[in-house]
C-alpha cells in the first residue's frame, strides 16, 4: 500500500510499505480522509518528538475492511472513525480513569503508524461507527473535535461567560463553536488572518480582533471591562501563552490548548497568578469524548466541512507542508481514493 512515512523532521515520502493485518481484537481499516493537524505539522519541523519511521496522521475515517478474530461490533463495510490513541489499561493513570494520561500511550502518526495511508489497523475499541449522513471528510473532524470537548471541560465554561479564544485554525473555530453550545454570551476571536476570522464569524463567533492592528486587550475590554472569564491559547504560540494569562478576569480561567514546541519556555509572573487567583491548565487529547463527537456531528450543531480549505491526493502529500499555516489555509484533507 502506499503511505507518507515520516523518516526524520523534514524528511517525509510517499513510498510503497507493507499492507497491515489485522490481529486478534483489531480491524483493518480502508482509508477514505484524513486530515492535517498542527502536530502533524510540529511533527515534520521537528517541534514534536515522534518515533521514526512512522506513517503521519492521525485525523481519519473510513471503511472496515477486514476484521480479526474475537471482533463482535464490527463487520467489513461499517463507515468508521478512530480514537488514534492506545492505552494500556493497566497502570495507574488508566486505573484511575485518566486513560489519556497512560504511562504506556501509543498514537497514531507519533509512536505508531498512523492514517496518511491506504490502510490501518487499530484495536475494536478505538474504533467507533458513522452513521451514513456524516461523511467520512466531516468524520475526519472527530478526532479534533473530540480533543476541542475536552478543552471544553477544562475551561469550566458557564451560561453567560465572556470567551476569549486565540487563534482561529481548525481548533480555534472548533473551540469557538462549542463555546456557544457551551453557553458563552461573548465569543471573542483574536486572528491575523483575515480569512480565518471571517471563517470564524461565518461559525458564530460574536467578535473578532486583528491583532496586527488592534490591542486585543483594550479590544476586549470594549466588551468585558474585567477581562474574559475563560481564556483559550488555541495557536501554540509562546507569545500568546504568555499573553493569554493577562486577558483572564480575576478567578479566571485560562487554557494552553495549542501544541507548542516541546523545548519552548514562557515568563510569567507567580505574583500575579496568585494575586488573580488564575487557573492555568493544559489540554491533552480526548478522554471518552469520541462518542460525543460523533453525535455531534449526526447533529449538525457543530459546521466543519466549511473549514476545509485545500484537499490533496495521498500521491500529492509533499506539498501538504508548502500549504500549511498559509494565508488562505485552514483545515488541509488528505484523500486516499
Amino acid at each position: 500500500m502506499k503511505a507518507a512515512v515520516l523518516y526524520q523532521p523534514g524528511n517525509i515520502k510517499v513510498t510503497e510499505v507493507e499492507t497491515p493485518e489485522p490481529g486478534p481484537g483489531e480491524v483493518l481499516i480502508r482509508i477514505k480522509a484524513c486530515g492535517v493537524c498542527g502536530t502533524d505539522h510540529s511533527l515534520y519541523v521537528g517541534g514534536f518528538p515522534a518515533v521514526y519511521p512512522v506513517i503521519i496522521g492521525h485525523e481519519f475515517s473510513g471503511v472496515v475492511a477486514a476484521a480479526g478474530s474475537g471482533v463482535t461490533t464490527l463487520q467489513p463495510g461499517d463507515r468508521v472513525t478512530v480514537d488514534p490513541n492506545r492505552v494500556c489499561r493497566r497502570c495507574e493513570y488508566c486505573r484511575m480513569g485518566s486513560e489519556h494520561l497512560c504511562e504506556n500511550l501509543s498514537s497514531m502518526g507519533v509512536h505508531i503508524h498512523g492514517a496518511d495511508a491506504e490502510y490501518c489497523v487499530m484495536p475494536e475499541t478505538n474504533v467507533y461507527k458513522i452513521p451514513d449522513e456524516v461523511s467520512f471528510e466531516a468524520a475526519a473532524f472527530c478526532e479534533p473535535l473530540a480533543c476541542a470537548i475536552r478543552g471544553i471541560e477544562m475551561g469550566h465554561i458557564r451560561a453567560g461567560d465572556t470567551v476569549l479564544v486565540l487563534g482561529a485554525g481548525g481548533m480555534g473555530n472548533l473551540l469557538t463553536q462549542l463555546a456557544l453550545q457551551a453557553g458563552a454570551a461573548h465569543v471573542i476571536v483574536s486572528e491575523p488572518i483575515r480569512y480565518r476570522r471571517e471563517k470564524a464569524l461565518e461559525n458564530g463567533a460574536t467578535h473578532v480582533i486583528d491583532p496586527t492592528t488592534q490591542d486585543v486587550d483594550a479590544e476586549l475590554r470594549k466588551i468585558r471591562r474585567i477581562g474574559a472569564d475563560v481564556v483559550y491559547e488555541a495557536a501554540g504560540n509562546l507569545k500568546l501563552q504568555a499573553a493569554s494569562v493577562y486577558y483572564a478576569r480575576k478567578g479566571g480561567n485560562i487554557v494552553w490548548f495549542g501544541c507548542s514546541p516541546s523545548d519552548g519556555r514562557i515568563e510569567v509572573n507567580p505574583y500575579y497568578i496568585n494575586d488573580y487567583e488564575l487557573k492555568i491548565s493544559g489540554s491533552f487529547n480526548n478522554p471518552f469524548a469520541t462518542a460525543r463527537a460523533v453525535r455531534l456531528l449526526a447533529s449538525q450543531k457543530v459546521r466543519v466541512e466549511n473549514l476545509i480549505s485545500h484537499r490533496f491526493a495521498l500521491k500529492d502529500y509533499l506539498k501538504v507542508f508548502d500549504t500549511f499555516g498559509g494565508q488562505n489555509t485552514l483545515k488541509l484533507m488528505v484523500h486516499m481514493d
